[in-house]
């Protein structure tokens, strides 16, 4: 039975699900056609190659628009990180280490009733420290 730790539970690499990706849907041709039959003096007005053009155009545009969402999402990702591994870091080192079974038994889930005792070992630890003969 393998043996899992607290922080590698919260650490693991496993993706955050999403959504699949959707199909895309190149319509603009079809536009054009209904356009141009549908609505004939408009079809006069306004050349199918124009269409197309603004189409291509709100095409790229999109396209462009999703990368740079996909980049912010992926710095906000990251930014995320850092702060989760400081605040990691201000957990002492006996509970990060600690076999999830035994955090949840011994301290019921709760962090704050992990850090009180943590904070009980470290003055136990000073006063164990002052107590010895120079």
């Amino acid at each position: 039975k393998s043996r899992i730790t607290f922080v590698q539970v919260l650490l693991s690499s496993q993706p955050v699900p999403t959504m699949p990706p959707r199909g895309r849907k190149r319509r603009g041709k079809e536009l054009v056609a209904a356009v141009a039959t549908e609505a004939p003096d408009v079809a006069s007005a306004v050349a199918p190659e124009y269409v197309e053009a603004v189409i291509e155009e709100l095409e790229h545009e999109s396209e462009r628009r999703v990368k740079k969402l996909k980049r912010a999402m992926g710095d906000m990702r990251q930014e995320f990180l850092n702060h989760f591994q400081v605040e990691l870091l201000k957990i002492p080192r006996k509970i990060r280490e600690m076999k999830v079974e035994h955090f949840s038994s011994e301290y019921g889930g709760s962090m704050e009733a992990a850090l009180k005792k943590a904070a009980q070992w470290e003055v136990e630890k000073a006063v164990l420290a002052a107590a010895r003969p120079p």
